[in-house]
């Protein structure tokens, strides 16, 4: 595939480069192109409904642009339109400075990506922002890759479509056809166009590389890749928390594992510039620790800030709404993990710490060689002596298992509490385990453990080893004989007990049903008693209506006769 060709010779390019490790991270950036069917037109971006997503958007189409130079530009910086974000302007002004340029009302921020790896030598600074926008949208190529460009035009900002067994079924363009636009009508592609298929859509790829230049100069970023492994953790860990918690409080805790690309990357971005990389060091000397604190203090305080707490309406609305973020929180991270990976993260807070750390070389390394000369030692000899002097060399643990890497300066630390080290059993059986199956090994499964006999429950109160359980049963089998003896008496006494109050219920039972037939019976004379009254005052009321009307007969019969004599 042709996007596969090209990412391997982008990888084989930049790994000879004498870069730090981080500074080669890479991440495909993906647009998708929709088009609808109008009859006697085709297919056609201008035929989408006002409904619909635009002629290029995200994957689940929360985010549209009618031009792939507006998709491109903005997926990779992250400028996106967010009306929940705008109303807070204090996050784009650092220290009265703009975290952007801004002409004609455009901002334009550098967050760290960009489609080239080098800028041509060109100074951002110096440089326009219609400039930097070519530059960025540009589709250059090494002369040995032309061969690996798609046949795609100039639009397209040098994306190639993906034509991938992994992007699902395509036709030899790349498209794929559906019903609708609905979430579930695009879990199901078509290679080809059905009778049923009104739209299509193809997925555009293009890697972006991770520029620390745009964020330090090259004489501050270009040091040793090392920093201080508990720090880069922390600050990794706070962006994560920070950028979940703003996305709960935005939009609310309902669905926690599922949000939209319109939902995470205005707020990552705006996360991003938060963490003023670029402008946290002070000429004057500071403790570096002091200053890490205060970036963490700012994402701890990052969700308030830029989108606010829930107010009081939603709370009396859900009451247990601070518990309930509380709770899905891990859910949120886990459903953002994929918008701000731990790569990045992590590339990010070295950054940070190279800024705040300049000169102090508190938290990370000051020599340019060390991280180099690491990858280099694998194939030009050994040279671990420009390692010697480095403590924020990163060194995996030794333990099985344990994928954890960390700072050689806490190398023991680590080791002092890592979960996997193996023991020697503390109770001395011989056995050697890993410290996080300590406490089962020796409650459950050591044999020196001091354990119960087995006939405890029938008398024996004595506590040996495990591994002497045996040896007790058969040296005290008369012992044990006795006490079995002794219980099985007893219980034969409990039995004849039951026997006799088994005997007593039986008959009670017998008693209360014969006192139950007996008034069943009562009730259902009482029953027929009843009905036939009910029975009897129907006639009687019959025989007073039919005495009534026979009344009245004999009158009329009366006073027909008396008229007829007169």
């Amino acid at each position: 595939m042709i996007i596969k060709d090209r990412q391997e010779a982008s990888n084989t390019k930049m790994m000879t480069s004498d870069k730090p490790e981080f500074c080669r991270l890479e991440r495909p950036i993906e647009i998708y192109e929709n088009e609808r069917l109008w009859i006697g037109r085709g297919f056609s971006k201008t035929g989408l409904l006002p409904t619909e997503r635009g002629p290029y958007s995200t994957q689940d189409g929360s985010l549209s642009w009618k031009s792939m130079r507006e998709a491109s530009l903005a997926l990779l910086r992250g400028d996106v339109a967010s009306s929940t974000l705008d109303n807070n302007k204090e996050l784009w002004n650092i220290n009265g400075k703009p975290a952007a340029a801004d002409v004609d009302g455009r901002k334009v921020t550098r967050r760290g990506w960009s489609f080239h790896e080098d800028n041509n030598g060109n100074d951002h600074e110096s440089t326009t922002i219609e400039q930097e926008d070519d530059f960025e949208c540009s589709n250059t190529q090494d002369d040995n890759d032309n061969n690996l460009i798609d046949a795609l035009s100039d639009d397209y900002c040098g994306f190639v479509s993906c034509k991938g067994a992994q992007d699902g079924p395509t036709d030899e363009d790349g498209w794929q056809y559906f019903p609708d636009f609905k979430e579930q009508s695009l879990l199901y592609p078509n290679r080809k166009r059905g009778l049923l298929d009104f739209v299509r859509r193809r997925k555009l790829r293009r890697i972006a590389m991770f520029r620390p230049d745009h964020f330090l100069p090259r004489d501050v970023y270009n040091k040793c890749d090392f920093c201080d492994s508990k720090a880069v953790q922390v600050i990794a860990e706070a962006m994560l928390d920070a950028l979940s918690l703003a996305s709960l409080f935005a939009y609310g805790p309902a669905n926690p594992e599922k949000v939209t690309d319109a939902q995470v990357i205005p707020l990552k971005s705006k996360l991003i510039d938060t963490l003023h990389i670029g402008i946290n060091w002070h000429e004057w000397k500071r403790d570096s620790k002091i200053d890490i604190d205060d970036v963490k203090e700012r994402l701890c305080t990052f969700a308030e800030k830029c989108v606010g707490k829930p107010g009081p309406i939603m709370h009396l609305l859900n009451p247990d709404m601070d518990q309930n973020i509380q709770a899905i929180q891990p859910l949120r991270k886990k459903a953002i993990t994929k918008y701000f990976t731990d790569e990045e993260r992590e590339s990010l807070a070295r950054l940070l710490i190279k800024d705040i750390d300049r000169d102090a070389y508190q938290l990370h390394c000051e020599n340019e060689t060390c991280a180099s000369s690491l990858h280099a030692s694998s194939n030009h000899g050994n040279k671990e002596d420009d390692l010697i002097t480095c403590q924020f060399q990163f060194v995996p643990c030794p333990n099985y298992k344990c994928t954890v890497q960390i700072s050689k300066k806490y190398a023991k630390e680590h080791d002092d509490e890592c979960g996997y080290k193996v023991l020697p059993c503390p109770s001395g059986c011989g056995m050697e385990v890993a410290r996080n199956n300590m406490h089962v090994h020796v409650t459950t499964r050591c044999s020196l453990r001091q354990a119960e006999c087995p006939l405890s429950l029938v008398g024996c109160t004595a506590i040996v080893q495990a591994a002497d359980v045996t040896k007790h049963l058969n040296q005290h089998a008369d012992t044990h004989f006795m006490l079995l003896s002794t219980r099985m008496m007893e219980y034969q006494q409990l039995f004849k007990q039951f026997d006799t109050k088994i005997k007593m219920l039986e008959e009670k039972n017998a008693k209360l049903e014969r006192e139950l037939a007996r008034t069943t019976a009562l009730l259902s004379t009482k029953n027929e008693s009843n009905a036939i009254s009910n029975d009897l005052k129907k006639v009687t009321k019959r025989l007073n209506a039919l005495e009534g009307s026979c009344r009245t007969e004999f009158k009329k019969v009366e006073y027909d006769r008396r008229s007829h004599k007169k």
